[in-house]
């Protein structure tokens, strides 16, 4: 795997000014057969990376904290193993760390079809060094597909979590779902859950959605906000948002209008990154077969919407992630592709939409078994989280320092 130290495109940003960027790989605590990655950054400033190692037909699922000076990681603390797990290169584990807890999820099989497994979560206290036994974050009982999680840790060590919900998809009598689509089809939910992992609520935010893309959440100064790829009775499955506002949650509306018209699910979820009222949502489409990576932003917590930005057109099957850096600007990650290769690129944008820069990390595969790069921010520091399948699958991480 090849990283490149302060690697700009120029040629791509014209006369654009830009600051040299330091890309450094940083050792890892994941090791061999790990994979799954997502790093992670909490209020306190600390970065935290999860993965899944994966021993015969046992899966493990660990975190590390990364210390000052940026080098050296806690040693790999084990959340959960087991061997009746449903891993999936798309739908992977998540993790967040609040105050005085951390809540980390992982899927499991409910019954014998394919796709039938449940969104299992386990809490710990900061002061604890056991985590719970883990449960059902749902409470329908029906065996049947959930999963695509993105979580929040909220005030008073909550954590709010969302994902979606194939309840519906398997009912014995066709009609209403009761989604806002009127269709028996794939739900979204949230639900908020204290730090011992009891529900405090729970919703179901739409009643008809792409089966298989990423939800991604973020925390305005109003409240969460989710992103997710809706889907339309006539198979038109662009990006939507809905906002948490005084208790209620807002009717899904779209981030942009793509009109893509697919009847399958691309499994390539959107990404968005929240900071005070500051909001950006990247996503990939592919409308009239042209692949594309967009961005919008939001000052005022998403209720409204700055022009599109284009990130790159053509050569890129998205798996998109995003972060804000304490300078306001926006850092979008995407995989540009060149057939079976494919390199991990890095923009930066002002909160006006002007492209700062771009900046190569790391040179990976376009295939799923490459999985999704995640990105995180701390200060002005991007840190890119990747799974490295050229020799063997193996988590990497680096630091993109500006």
């Amino acid at each position: 795997m090849r990283i490149v130290q302060a690697v700009l495109l120029a040629g791509w940003l014209h006369s654009v000014n830009v600051d040299a960027a330091e890309v450094r790989e940083l050792p890892t605590p994941a090791g061999p057969s790990s994979s799954l990655s997502r790093v992670i950054s909490d209020d306190r400033g600390r970065i935290h990376l999860s993965w899944v190692t994966t021993t015969g037909k046992v899966n493990s699922l660990y975190f590390s904290t990364l210390h000052n000076p940026d080098t050296e990681w806690t040693a790999p603390q084990l959340i959960s193993s087991g061997s009746d797990w449903f891993v999936n290169w798309a739908d992977f584990p998540f993790f967040v760390a609040n105050e005085r807890s951390m809540t980390a999820h992982w899927l499991q099989k409910s019954s014998e079809g394919t796709y039938d497994y449940d969104v299992v979560a386990s809490f710990r206290g900061l002061e604890s060094s056991e985590w719970s036994e883990g449960r059902v974050v749902h409470s329908d009982g029906v065996s049947s597909e959930h999963g695509f999680v993105s979580m929040l840790p909220m005030p008073e060590d909550r954590t709010f979590i969302t994902w979606l919900d194939g309840r519906n998809t398997v009912a014995k009598h066709g009609g209403d779902a009761g989604g806002r689509h009127g269709a028996a089809g794939m739900t979204l939910r949230a639900g908020v859950f204290d730090m011992d992992g009891a529900t405090l609520s729970e919703w179901e935010l739409d009643g008809l959605t792409c089966d298989c893309c990423q939800t991604s959440s973020a925390m305005t100064t109003q409240g969460p906000v989710v992103v997710y790829r809706d889907r339309s009775t006539e198979e038109i499955r662009d990006i939507y948002i809905t906002r948490l506002l005084h208790d209620e949650w807002t009717t899904p509306a779209p981030v942009f209008k793509d009109d893509w018209q697919i009847a399958g699910c691309p499994v390539n979820g959107p990404s968005v990154a929240a900071k005070g009222e500051q909001l950006a949502v990247a996503w990939f489409s592919a409308k009239d077969d042209l692949p594309t990576v967009s961005l919008r932003m939001s000052s005022d917590s998403g209720a409204t919407f700055s022009p599109r930005v284009i990130v790159t057109r053509s050569n890129t099957n998205g798996r998109v992630s995003t972060a804000i850096l304490d300078s306001r600007n926006v850092a979008v990650s995407w995989l540009e592709t060149d057939g079976a290769d494919a390199k991990i690129m890095l923009d930066i944008f002002n909160p006006s939409g002007e492209r700062l820069s771009r900046t190569f990390i790391a040179e990976t595969l376009s295939s799923r078994q490459s999985g999704f790069p995640v990105i995180a921010a701390r200060g002005n520091n991007i840190y890119v989280t990747w799974t490295d399948v050229e020799s063997r699958k193996e988590v990497k991480v680096a630091r993109v320092q500006f």
